[in-house]
């Protein structure tokens, strides 16, 4: 089984995603079944064929507990611990080749505390996996905002140690104009550094030292980017490419050249 994590900000459209990838690997003649590992959802633009729902959900857990939201979603992510081997009988039971990983919307959560890297390497124990880091394509068109989700992007890497793909997520809300600037931006990270401009003075910091951490990012956090839209379906063609060349060809964390299809 290969197991695709798709991550990322609230309202990357992760959900939307898992939707498409999912009906793609289907519509192609391959084997695969969605996951909802979000407890606190209340609308999917899918039925999951497995749903952590099932067992455990940020409702009951304020009920149960008297916590308030922020509270119960931190507490419901570590209790699911404890459900880990029926979910894991769940997904077994499809027989399925590839399983499509819906995770919570609060990135920091599921990503940034001890639970989450938990969950994902006991559900893939002793199967491939890889994980999508979903960002929006309008805000990634913002030099500002570009910097900042790709150290966001690397600090998910540091964290779940799994290899990692860039997808620009809404691309189809993009003009060409705005597409082929990011695609300069992730080929030469010294043009946004320049994009920046005034903006890196109360930073105290150089284009170049701040160039070198963005090259760092990409060449350890990213690996590879592609443009998607889960709503015209482009860009699932590639992504799918990258995918199967990392589970199938059994790439290792940090052993390859970054690389971007754009």
């Amino acid at each position: 089984m290969y197991y695709i994590f798709i991550t990322g900000p609230a309202g990357c459209g992760k959900s939307y995603l898992t939707y498409a990838l999912t009906n793609w690997l289907e519509d192609h003649g391959l084997d695969a079944i969605s996951l909802n590992l979000d407890p606190a959802v209340d609308w999917l633009p899918y039925t999951p064929d497995v749903d952590v729902r099932d067992y455990i959900t940020v409702s009951e857990v304020m009920k149960k507990y008297g916590l308030g939201p922020n509270g119960a979603l931190i507490a419901t992510m570590d209790l699911l611990i404890n459900y880990l081997d029926n979910i894991r009988d769940d997904i077994e039971s499809f027989k399925s080749n590839y399983i499509v990983v819906d995770t919570p919307g609060q990135l920091e959560i599921f990503l940034f505390r001890s639970s989450g890297p938990f969950i994902i390497s006991s559900l893939t124990e002793g199967h491939k996996n890889v994980v999508l880091f979903l960002v929006e394509a309008s805000l990634v068109s913002q030099p500002g905002m570009f910097l900042s989700l790709m150290v966001l992007a690397l600090s998910a890497t540091l964290s779940h140690r799994r290899p990692q793909i860039l997808v620009i997520s809404k691309s189809d809300l993009l003009s060409n104009e705005k597409i082929e600037q990011i695609k300069m931006w992730l080929e030469d990270p010294y043009l946004i550094t320049q994009s920046l401009g005034n903006e890196l003075k109360p930073l105290n910091i150089s284009q170049y030292d701040l160039s070198q951490i963005i090259e760092y990012s990409m060449s350890i956090g990213l690996r590879d980017a592609v443009f998607v839209s889960s709503i015209t379906s482009s860009g699932l063609d590639d992504l799918y490419a990258i995918i199967q060349r990392i589970l199938a060809g059994g790439e290792d964390f940090y052993t390859e050249e970054p690389s971007q299809i754009l």
